[in-house]
Protein backbone atom coordinates (compact mmCIF):
# COMPACT_ATOMS: atom_id res chain seq x y z
CA UNK A 1 0.00 0.00 0.00
CA UNK A 2 1.38 3.39 -1.00
CA UNK A 3 1.41 6.01 1.79
CA UNK A 4 -0.20 9.30 0.70
CA UNK A 5 0.43 11.48 3.75
CA UNK A 6 3.36 12.20 6.02
CA UNK A 7 1.63 10.54 8.95
CA UNK A 8 1.06 7.37 6.95
CA UNK A 9 4.68 7.25 5.82
CA UNK A 10 5.88 7.65 9.40
CA UNK A 11 3.45 4.96 10.51
CA UNK A 12 4.72 2.43 7.96
CA UNK A 13 8.33 3.35 8.73
CA UNK A 14 7.88 2.81 12.48
CA UNK A 15 5.83 -0.32 11.86
CA UNK A 16 8.56 -1.80 9.64
CA UNK A 17 11.22 -1.01 12.25
CA UNK A 18 9.10 -2.65 14.95
CA UNK A 19 8.48 -5.78 12.86
CA UNK A 20 12.19 -5.99 12.03
CA UNK A 21 12.95 -5.77 15.75
CA UNK A 22 10.53 -8.63 16.46
CA UNK A 23 12.07 -10.71 13.65
CA UNK A 24 15.56 -10.22 15.12
CA UNK A 25 14.31 -11.24 18.58
CA UNK A 26 12.80 -14.41 17.10
CA UNK A 27 15.83 -15.40 15.05
CA UNK A 28 18.56 -14.74 17.63
CA UNK A 29 17.72 -17.84 19.77
CA UNK A 30 17.89 -20.01 16.65
CA UNK A 31 21.28 -18.56 15.73
CA UNK A 32 22.47 -19.22 19.28
CA UNK A 33 21.34 -22.86 19.09
CA UNK A 34 23.12 -23.30 15.74
CA UNK A 35 26.30 -21.77 17.16
CA UNK A 36 26.29 -24.08 20.19
CA UNK A 37 25.72 -27.16 18.03
CA UNK A 38 28.74 -26.25 15.88
CA UNK A 39 31.12 -25.20 18.68
CA UNK A 40 33.71 -27.15 20.59
CA UNK A 41 32.85 -28.73 23.92
CA UNK A 42 35.30 -26.51 25.83
CA UNK A 43 33.82 -23.32 24.38
CA UNK A 44 30.26 -24.42 25.20
CA UNK A 45 31.12 -25.46 28.76
CA UNK A 46 32.88 -22.13 29.41
CA UNK A 47 29.87 -20.17 28.04
CA UNK A 48 31.96 -18.45 25.37
CA UNK A 49 29.47 -19.14 22.56
CA UNK A 50 26.96 -16.41 21.70
CA UNK A 51 25.98 -15.99 18.03
CA UNK A 52 29.05 -17.37 16.29
CA UNK A 53 30.58 -20.89 16.52
CA UNK A 54 33.85 -21.20 18.42
CA UNK A 55 36.05 -24.15 17.54
CA UNK A 56 33.93 -25.14 14.54
CA UNK A 57 33.18 -28.87 14.37
CA UNK A 58 30.32 -31.22 13.48
CA UNK A 59 30.78 -33.76 16.26
CA UNK A 60 27.36 -33.06 17.78
CA UNK A 61 25.60 -33.66 14.45
CA UNK A 62 27.58 -36.84 13.85
CA UNK A 63 26.62 -38.11 17.29
CA UNK A 64 22.98 -37.08 16.86
CA UNK A 65 22.49 -38.55 13.39
CA UNK A 66 24.14 -41.76 14.56
CA UNK A 67 21.64 -42.18 17.39
CA UNK A 68 19.06 -44.83 16.36
CA UNK A 69 16.58 -43.51 18.95
CA UNK A 70 16.41 -40.11 17.28
CA UNK A 71 16.12 -41.61 13.81
CA UNK A 72 13.27 -43.85 14.97
CA UNK A 73 11.48 -40.93 16.64
CA UNK A 74 11.92 -38.92 13.45
CA UNK A 75 10.28 -41.72 11.47
CA UNK A 76 7.38 -41.87 13.97
CA UNK A 77 6.83 -38.13 13.55
CA UNK A 78 6.91 -38.40 9.76
CA UNK A 79 4.26 -41.13 9.90
CA UNK A 80 2.16 -39.11 12.31
CA UNK A 81 2.25 -35.92 10.25
CA UNK A 82 1.59 -37.75 6.97
CA UNK A 83 -1.39 -39.71 8.25
CA UNK A 84 -2.85 -36.73 10.13
CA UNK A 85 -2.51 -34.54 7.06
CA UNK A 86 -4.12 -37.00 4.64
CA UNK A 87 -6.93 -38.18 6.91
CA UNK A 88 -7.55 -34.74 8.41
CA UNK A 89 -7.92 -33.02 5.04
CA UNK A 90 -10.15 -35.80 3.73
CA UNK A 91 -12.51 -35.94 6.73
CA UNK A 92 -12.71 -32.19 7.33
CA UNK A 93 -13.19 -31.37 3.64
CA UNK A 94 -15.99 -33.93 3.28
CA UNK A 95 -17.77 -32.65 6.39
CA UNK A 96 -17.25 -29.02 5.32
CA UNK A 97 -18.70 -29.73 1.87
CA UNK A 98 -21.89 -31.19 3.31
CA UNK A 99 -22.33 -28.48 5.94
CA UNK A 100 -21.65 -25.69 3.42
CA UNK A 101 -24.87 -26.65 1.61
CA UNK A 102 -26.93 -25.30 4.52
CA UNK A 103 -29.70 -27.80 3.84
CA UNK A 104 -30.03 -26.93 0.13
CA UNK A 105 -29.38 -29.17 -2.92
CA UNK A 106 -29.08 -32.48 -1.10
CA UNK A 107 -27.57 -30.83 1.95
CA UNK A 108 -28.02 -32.39 5.35
CA UNK A 109 -31.22 -31.61 7.26
CA UNK A 110 -30.70 -29.81 10.54
CA UNK A 111 -27.17 -28.78 9.61
CA UNK A 112 -27.21 -26.03 12.24
CA UNK A 113 -27.56 -28.67 14.96
CA UNK A 114 -24.50 -30.48 13.58
CA UNK A 115 -22.48 -27.25 13.50
CA UNK A 116 -23.52 -26.52 17.09
CA UNK A 117 -22.52 -30.05 18.08
CA UNK A 118 -19.07 -29.62 16.58
CA UNK A 119 -18.57 -26.23 18.26
CA UNK A 120 -19.63 -27.59 21.66
CA UNK A 121 -17.27 -30.55 21.21
CA UNK A 122 -14.46 -28.12 20.41
CA UNK A 123 -15.11 -26.03 23.53
CA UNK A 124 -15.77 -28.90 25.96
CA UNK A 125 -13.74 -32.06 25.35
CA UNK A 126 -13.78 -35.26 27.36
CA UNK A 127 -10.51 -34.60 29.16
CA UNK A 128 -7.21 -36.43 29.42
CA UNK A 129 -8.25 -39.40 31.57
CA UNK A 130 -11.38 -40.40 29.56
CA UNK A 131 -9.40 -40.03 26.33
CA UNK A 132 -6.61 -42.21 27.72
CA UNK A 133 -9.14 -44.88 28.74
CA UNK A 134 -10.71 -44.86 25.29
CA UNK A 135 -7.31 -45.15 23.60
CA UNK A 136 -6.25 -48.09 25.78
CA UNK A 137 -9.61 -49.93 25.59
CA UNK A 138 -9.54 -49.70 21.79
CA UNK A 139 -6.06 -51.24 21.70
CA UNK A 140 -4.45 -48.13 20.23
CA UNK A 141 -1.90 -47.59 23.01
CA UNK A 142 1.68 -47.38 21.70
CA UNK A 143 0.49 -47.34 18.07
CA UNK A 144 0.69 -44.53 15.56
CA UNK A 145 -3.11 -44.34 15.52
CA UNK A 146 -3.14 -43.12 19.13
CA UNK A 147 -1.44 -39.95 17.85
CA UNK A 148 -3.54 -39.61 14.69
CA UNK A 149 -7.17 -40.56 15.26
CA UNK A 150 -8.03 -38.32 18.26
CA UNK A 151 -7.24 -35.18 16.25
CA UNK A 152 -8.51 -36.16 12.79
CA UNK A 153 -11.65 -34.03 13.15
CA UNK A 154 -10.58 -30.48 13.97
CA UNK A 155 -13.56 -28.14 14.29
CA UNK A 156 -11.52 -25.00 13.66
CA UNK A 157 -10.23 -26.41 10.37
CA UNK A 158 -13.71 -27.67 9.48
CA UNK A 159 -15.29 -24.23 9.96
CA UNK A 160 -12.45 -22.57 8.06
CA UNK A 161 -12.93 -24.87 5.05
CA UNK A 162 -16.75 -24.70 5.29
CA UNK A 163 -16.74 -20.89 5.11
CA UNK A 164 -14.33 -21.02 2.18
CA UNK A 165 -16.69 -23.37 0.34
CA UNK A 166 -19.59 -21.02 1.08
CA UNK A 167 -17.65 -18.10 -0.40
CA UNK A 168 -17.24 -19.84 -3.77
CA UNK A 169 -19.64 -18.58 -6.49
CA UNK A 170 -22.88 -20.55 -6.52
CA UNK A 171 -23.07 -20.18 -10.29
CA UNK A 172 -20.05 -22.46 -10.74
CA UNK A 173 -21.69 -25.21 -8.71
CA UNK A 174 -24.96 -24.87 -10.59
CA UNK A 175 -23.14 -25.07 -13.92
CA UNK A 176 -21.40 -28.27 -12.85
CA UNK A 177 -24.68 -29.92 -11.86
CA UNK A 178 -26.33 -28.75 -15.10
CA UNK A 179 -23.57 -30.57 -17.00
CA UNK A 180 -24.58 -33.81 -15.27
CA UNK A 181 -21.99 -33.98 -12.50
CA UNK A 182 -22.78 -35.61 -9.16
CA UNK A 183 -21.65 -34.47 -5.73
CA UNK A 184 -18.43 -36.49 -5.80
CA UNK A 185 -17.46 -34.94 -9.12
CA UNK A 186 -18.40 -31.43 -7.96
CA UNK A 187 -16.39 -31.93 -4.78
CA UNK A 188 -13.27 -33.36 -6.42
CA UNK A 189 -13.20 -31.36 -9.67
CA UNK A 190 -14.60 -28.01 -8.56
CA UNK A 191 -14.40 -27.39 -4.82
CA UNK A 192 -11.00 -28.92 -4.09
CA UNK A 193 -9.08 -27.30 -6.99
CA UNK A 194 -10.53 -23.89 -6.10
CA UNK A 195 -9.73 -24.35 -2.42
CA UNK A 196 -5.95 -24.67 -2.61
CA UNK A 197 -5.33 -21.54 -0.47
CA UNK A 198 -7.41 -22.74 2.47
CA UNK A 199 -6.16 -26.32 2.09
CA UNK A 200 -2.57 -25.06 2.19
CA UNK A 201 -3.40 -23.03 5.30
CA UNK A 202 -4.95 -26.03 7.05
CA UNK A 203 -2.03 -28.21 5.95
CA UNK A 204 0.43 -25.75 7.46
CA UNK A 205 -1.50 -25.67 10.75
CA UNK A 206 -1.66 -29.46 10.83
CA UNK A 207 2.01 -30.04 10.07
CA UNK A 208 3.24 -27.45 12.59
CA UNK A 209 0.92 -28.70 15.34
CA UNK A 210 1.54 -32.42 14.91
CA UNK A 211 5.29 -32.00 14.46
CA UNK A 212 5.69 -29.90 17.61
CA UNK A 213 3.05 -31.47 19.88
CA UNK A 214 4.76 -33.63 22.50
CA UNK A 215 2.22 -34.34 25.25
CA UNK A 216 0.25 -37.01 23.38
CA UNK A 217 3.41 -38.92 22.58
CA UNK A 218 4.46 -38.87 26.23
CA UNK A 219 1.05 -40.23 27.31
CA UNK A 220 0.16 -42.76 24.62
CA UNK A 221 3.57 -44.06 23.49
CA UNK A 222 6.27 -46.05 25.23
CA UNK A 223 9.77 -44.67 25.71
CA UNK A 224 11.18 -46.60 22.74
CA UNK A 225 8.43 -45.42 20.36
CA UNK A 226 8.21 -41.68 21.00
CA UNK A 227 7.66 -39.08 18.26
CA UNK A 228 10.45 -36.59 17.74
CA UNK A 229 9.03 -33.74 19.83
CA UNK A 230 8.39 -36.05 22.81
CA UNK A 231 11.86 -37.57 22.44
CA UNK A 232 13.49 -34.12 22.36
CA UNK A 233 11.55 -33.07 25.44
CA UNK A 234 12.76 -36.19 27.24
CA UNK A 235 16.44 -35.82 26.39
CA UNK A 236 16.42 -32.07 27.13
CA UNK A 237 14.82 -32.68 30.53
CA UNK A 238 17.30 -35.48 31.29
CA UNK A 239 20.38 -34.84 29.11
CA UNK A 240 22.63 -37.81 28.46
CA UNK A 241 25.99 -38.12 26.74
CA UNK A 242 26.96 -41.66 25.98
CA UNK A 243 30.73 -41.21 26.08
CA UNK A 244 32.77 -44.37 26.43
CA UNK A 245 36.08 -42.69 27.11
CA UNK A 246 37.71 -39.39 27.98
CA UNK A 247 38.21 -38.46 24.31
CA UNK A 248 34.48 -38.69 23.64
CA UNK A 249 33.65 -36.57 26.67
CA UNK A 250 36.19 -33.93 25.54
CA UNK A 251 34.53 -33.64 22.12
CA UNK A 252 30.88 -33.86 23.22
CA UNK A 253 28.64 -32.36 25.86
CA UNK A 254 24.91 -32.45 26.50
CA UNK A 255 24.26 -28.82 25.46
CA UNK A 256 25.83 -29.17 22.02
CA UNK A 257 24.08 -32.50 21.38
CA UNK A 258 20.73 -31.12 22.57
CA UNK A 259 21.18 -28.08 20.33
CA UNK A 260 21.92 -30.29 17.32
CA UNK A 261 18.83 -32.40 18.08
CA UNK A 262 16.65 -29.30 18.42
CA UNK A 263 17.93 -27.93 15.13
CA UNK A 264 17.27 -31.20 13.31
CA UNK A 265 13.77 -31.29 14.79
CA UNK A 266 12.98 -27.72 13.72
CA UNK A 267 14.51 -27.99 10.23
CA UNK A 268 11.47 -29.57 8.45
CA UNK A 269 9.17 -26.80 9.68
CA UNK A 270 11.68 -24.13 8.66
CA UNK A 271 11.77 -25.64 5.15
CA UNK A 272 8.04 -26.16 4.64
CA UNK A 273 6.84 -22.85 6.04
CA UNK A 274 8.16 -20.63 3.19
CA UNK A 275 6.62 -22.98 0.60
CA UNK A 276 3.10 -22.63 2.04
CA UNK A 277 3.43 -19.05 3.26
CA UNK A 278 2.12 -17.53 0.01
CA UNK A 279 -1.21 -19.34 0.52
CA UNK A 280 -1.43 -18.65 4.23
CA UNK A 281 -2.90 -15.13 4.42
CA UNK A 282 -5.28 -15.58 1.50
CA UNK A 283 -6.65 -18.88 2.75
CA UNK A 284 -7.07 -17.67 6.33
CA UNK A 285 -8.83 -14.42 5.39
CA UNK A 286 -11.14 -15.85 2.73
CA UNK A 287 -12.02 -18.85 4.86
CA UNK A 288 -12.96 -16.60 7.76
CA UNK A 289 -15.42 -14.51 5.75
CA UNK A 290 -19.02 -15.58 5.37
CA UNK A 291 -21.42 -14.15 2.82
Amino acid sequence: MNATTTKERWFYFINNIFMLFLAVICILPLIHVVSISLSSSAAVLSNQVTFWPIGLNFNAFEKTLGDPRLLHSLWVSVQRVSLSLILGLLVNCLAAYVLSKEGGRNGIAGYKAFVAFFVIAMLFNGGMIPTYLVITKMGLYNTIWALVLPTVVNVFYLILIMNFFKALPKELEEAVFMDGANHWQAFSKLFLPLSLPVLATVSLFTVVHDWNEWLSGSIYMKADNLPLSSFLKTIIAVPMVDGNNAADMAQLNSRSISSAQILIGALPILLIYPVLQKFFTKGLVIGAVKE
